[in-house]
């Protein structure tokens, strides 16, 4: 993240301050008395509802009495290692060295009954087993007066904890087992939601502390690291990404992810998260690969690899209290998600708790297996992860049943981890209630103890039958050389703890043991470990690298070659033989390989990364981490690949080197330009097409780096490049203005003339802002104006507003408001009446009228100070009436079709944002009103509307559809998407609103409403 995101135009904070302050104004407006607002949540109270004795109350079950409830495959048992009194609400669970089990106990979870923060009851309790015979018998609370702790890590005879907004670091140095030692590591993560919590504390192969920052993220300080260097840390924002840290120097670091919940490592190091209704997404790359290439709009980084549906076994009776809610939700009575077609169970809801079973306590083909939890069905699902390309697909292994299940909903499991005796423990909350508090309904709660079980907990483990309890593992008194030997061991935990405690010993003795157990080790566990060690005692040698990357074994070779990149300056046999392991047989090693080629200088690294190229293309993410590894070599890997003709004309070769051609434009180095250029003159009168994909790239990349020398190339008709692009211009200005030509193909070459001089689009853009033409020809030429700064840009876009459809109006706004002095022009025509007032959003009349420079929000108060917004209660109210009308299913859909497909798709109609209508008939007929009319009642934080302000001052909105180290990717209506790189913003500001824009009645009658309900009401699912 760059310094420039901190918010450095005031301006714009202040602005959107204002308008969030006009906003929570209207919303504190007392509601009618029938309404009842909770968080993000309405309820329209039935006063002769009474659901007293429909939400009967279930009571618990003593711990005894709850075993005989779980159902498990045959040969499985399940034993319960521990319960109240000794502990309460447990959300994870940590094995140290010694075989102590630490749990994070959350217990103000429900407190309160709203999304704040309860009081300081959270806190860390250690168990301990005195007599050896698996079950714990005594407790010890380790650390208290904790909000919500949510994950754990040992570390040097101390824990680290995450408690938002902190992560601390307890220790216990007198030994009367409470910790005495509380430092404050990190801080800053977001505490607005407590589903949204940071958690899940992992020992990475990489000698650091990973964790998760949830969807919520926060703007993080490394306050240890602040502390030992004497200087203050520019704080990042971690929004849509994870972190690790360097758990001695406190030395914090993003990584790739941004799940919800539950994060698991497999034996070899890749990373898997869990989130709501995704049980298995995998994190494909890492976060350092493309934040060295700022130019890259790399994909997502976390992918859904679930293939099996959202179906879930549950075995209980579903909550009294979710059968009423889904209920009043299906009748619009409460706003909210209506999941699974109307039905109140039976699908994901809240899988949390990933873990991947590395024990060596079970049968061997449960080895490598994923399991999840989802607490609200009372259930575990247990998947296999079979290698898809360079990642994995995810496949539940029961098929009509779940591994685990419960016949009682007091069962929460939360949190899975890896055992000292090979088997897999699990975390139970054990409450009555599970859901967010504010999630339901107030005619509902008051008849529920939301804190109903936060004196009780349970965790347990599960067992194959015949298991005998082996004796317990001590490895904290193990010497150097026996933590060496258990680098091999079959059970996960024995490897991850014993890697864990030589770093922490940081004993140079173990190094000749190491070394040689990284080379003639039987396991390629243990092999691949001992380097790690080395690793992280500085001590990583050439030799020992060449050995990994010669190994028999390909997840050594790769673990190898990412491992090299820190001694490889300095070793040419390592440079060397990396550079000849383009030739290996295994696709991860390659892609492993692909990235770390960016970290070694020199042509034969280019050559390289050239012949993955050749090989791989085809593969996208092979693609990717090639433009990852291309900084500053763009341009000659250009070349290297384009002299290959039959490569070339590929469909993959094509794709790539018109990425490679916009990689060298956006670097904006002039050698590397001139790499493609020269290159481009050697393309045979066959490969026009290919050429001009080149040229496109090139110049679209040189563009966005503003460079210079674009505008000569354009005006240079004897170069190849410059004929090539004159050609695609005129092509272009021809096409486009043809309307004899596809719809799509016009659309392309309007945008293609963002490129062009600005002349040259002025002499053919504004006729295709006219009414005549298709609205997506008419979007794209607005949007292509946007791009230029000239002042003409404004006055071109409203003397066309008149011809404008709302679809369009909307690009057109976006456009006005990119930029301060367009707004003036804005204004002016609201002042001849070109823009009528009420043809703007609201949201956009609030901003003018709250803008931060004096004389634009004068001028607005003048010109707007008498426009109503309408209080979204008295727009729903004024429309009730509609619901009285008969609508005609017809007329509906050409409703939808004009003002709804922007943003939603139906029956191949409108463009999906991800904003779901399918399932909306389930709210029922009011329910739909309220949510056209009232878009931001309950705002998703996924849909929320952001501003990114870029540093030549344009402003771009959107939902954010994707987010990586070098970029951010947002998504408006008519499936437009723009994606900017974070170098190029200096900003990005949630505005808290709805991507579905308020105001829409300004557009339709009664009737429409009546007849756009009749079609949403009537759609097959």
């Amino acid at each position: 993240m760059t310094p420039r995101l901190v918010s450095k135009t005031v301006c714009w904070v202040t602005c959107v301050a204002l308008l969030s302050t006009a906003t929570a104004a209207q919303e504190n407006t007392p509601s009618p008395p029938s309404e009842i607002r909770q968080g993000g949540y309405v309820e329209k109270v039935d006063p002769s509802a009474d659901y007293r004795d429909r939400v009967r109350r279930v009571p618990p079950r003593e711990p005894a009495d709850s075993l005989a409830s779980f159902h498990l495959p045959p040969g499985f048992r399940i034993e319960q290692v521990a319960a109240e009194p000794l502990l309460a609400d447990p959300v994870d669970l940590a094995f140290d060295e010694n075989g102590r089990l630490f749990v994070a106990e959350m217990i103000p979870y429900a407190e309160g009954g709203t999304s704040q923060f309860g009081s300081p009851e959270g806190r860390v309790s250690m168990l301990e087993d005195t007599d050896g015979d698996g079950r714990f018998d005594r407790s010890q609370v380790f650390a208290d007066k904790l909000v919500w702790p949510t994950g754990l890590a040992c570390f040097d005879g101390g824990l680290f904890v995450v408690a938002a907004p902190d992560l601390w670091y307890f220790k216990d140095t007198d030994g009367d087992g409470r910790a005495d030692v509380r430092e404050l590591v990190v801080t800053g993560f977001e505490t607005s939601n407590p589903n949204a919590l940071p958690n899940s504390l992992r020992w990475g192969l990489d000698n650091r502390l990973h964790g998760m920052t949830s969807t919520a993220g926060g703007l993080l300080r490394a306050v240890r690291w602040e502390r030992q260097h004497g200087a203050v840390a520019e704080p990042v924002q971690s929004r849509g990404r994870d972190f690790s840290l360097e758990p001695r120097t406190g030395q914090l670091r993003l990584e790739s992810g941004g799940g919800q919940f539950g994060m698991a490592f497999d034996a070899w190091g890749r990373k898997f998260q869990s989130s709501n209704s995704n049980p298995c997404d995998m994190v494909m790359y890492e976060d350092r690969y493309i934040a060295r290439n700022p130019f890259l709009a790399a994909p997502a980084s976390r992918i859904n690899i679930w293939k099996s549906g959202a179906a879930v076994y549950r075995t209980s009776p579903p909550e009294p209290w979710r059968e009423v809610r889904i209920e009043m939700r299906v009748a619009g009575a409460f706003s909210g998600p209506v999941e699974g077609g109307g039905k109140s169970t039976g699908y994901f809801t809240g899988a949390c708790g990933l873990m991947v079973y590395l024990g060596d306590a079970w049968p061997d083909e449960f080895v490598g297996n994923g399991f999840v939890c989802e607490g609200s069905g009372n259930l575990c699902v247990r998947m296999r992860l079979e290698p898809d390309s360079v990642g994995f697909a995810a496949h539940r292994t029961e098929v009509g049943h779940d591994f685990l299940t419960s016949d009682e909903i007091w069962f929460r499991p939360i949190q899975f981890t890896n055992g000292p005796d090979g088997n897999l423990y699990l975390a139970d909350m054990y409450r009555e209630l599970y859901e967010h508090p504010d999630a339901v309904p107030p005619s509902v709660k008051k008849h529920l103890d939301l804190t109903a079980g936060k004196d009780r907990g349970r965790i347990y483990r599960i067992v194959r039958e015949g298991f005998h309890q082996p004796p317990p593992a001590k490895l904290g008194e193990r010497t150097t050389q026996q933590l060496i030997d258990l680098l091999a061991h079959p059970n996960f935990w024995h490897r991850n703890t014993a890697s864990r405690l030589l770093y922490q010993r940081q004993d140079r003795q173990a190094v000749p043991r190491l070394v040689e157990m990284a080379a003639e080790s039987q396991s390629p566990l243990g092999r691949m470990h001992a380097m790690a060690v080395l690793d992280g005692l500085n001590a990583l040698t050439p030799e020992t690298l060449l050995a990994g990357l010669n190994d028999d074994h390909p997840r050594v070779r790769e673990h190898a070659v990412r491992l090299s990149e820190r001694i490889q300056q300095e070793a040419p046999a390592v440079r060397a033989r990396l550079c000849a392991l383009v030739a290996d047989p295994d696709l991860r090693v390659r892609y492993q390989l692909a990235f770390t080629l960016g970290e070694l200088p020199g042509m034969p690294a280019t050559d390289a990364l050239a012949e993955i190229a050749r090989r791989d293309a085809a593969d996208p993410w092979l693609r990717m981490a090639v433009l990852s590894s291309c900084t500053a070599r763009a341009g000659p890997l250009f070349s290297m690949l384009a002299k290959d003709g039959d490569w070339r004309a590929s469909d993959a070769g094509r794709v790539l080197l018109g990425q490679l051609a916009e990689q060298a434009g956006w670097q904006n180095l002039d050698d590397q330009i001139a790499d493609v250029l020269s290159t481009l003159e050697l393309f045979g009168p066959t490969e026009t097409s290919l050429s001009k994909t080149v040229v496109a790239g090139l110049t679209k990349g040189m563009a966005g780096a503003k460079n210079p020398l674009l505008a000569r190339l354009s005006a240079d008709g004897g170069s190849r490049a410059g004929t090539l692009l004159a050609e695609m211009l005129a092509q272009s200005r021809t096409i486009a203005g043809d309307e004899d030509q596809p719809e799509a193909v016009r659309v392309q070459a309007v945008r293609s003339l963002a490129t062009a001089p600005f002349q040259v689009a002025h002499d053919v853009l504004p006729d295709l802002l006219s009414a005549s033409q298709p609205a997506s020809v008419q979007i794209a030429a607005v949007q292509t104006l946007g791009r230029f700064q000239e002042p003409e840009v404004a006055d071109l876009i409203v003397r066309a507003w008149p011809g404008f459809s709302p679809s369009v109006r909307g690009e057109a706004a976006e456009a006005l408001f990119a930029r301060p002095e367009r707004i003036r022009a804005l204004l002016t025509a609201i002042e001849d009446r070109v823009i009528q007032p009420n043809q703007l959003d609201p949201a956009r009349v609030a901003f003018l009228l709250n803008h931060p420079d004096v004389a634009i929000r004068t001028t607005a108060e003048s010109l707007l100070g008498g426009v109503k917004l309408a209080r979204r209660d008295d727009a729903v109210a004024a429309y009730r009436d509609a619901l009285e009308l008969t609508g005609d299913r017809l007329r509906g859909k050409a409703v939808f079709k004009r003002d709804c497909s922007a943003c939603h798709r139906l029956e191949d109609v409108g463009f999906d944002l991800g904003l779901p209508l399918l399932a909306i008939r389930t709210r029922g007929r009011e329910g739909i009103l309220i949510h056209v009319l009232d878009p931001n009642r309950e705002v998703n934080p996924a849909y929320a509307n952001y501003i990114a302000v870029t540093a030549d001052g344009r402003s771009v909105t959107g939902m954010i559809a994707s987010e990586t180290a070098t970029s951010i990717t947002l998504s408006r209506g008519e499936g437009q998407t723009e994606t900017v790189l974070r170098t190029n913003i200096d900003e990005m500001i949630n505005t808290g609103l709805s991507l579905m824009a308020e105001g829409l009645e300004k557009q339709l009658s009664k009737q429409d409403v009546a007849d756009v309900i009749e079609y949403l009401m009537t759609v097959e699912p």
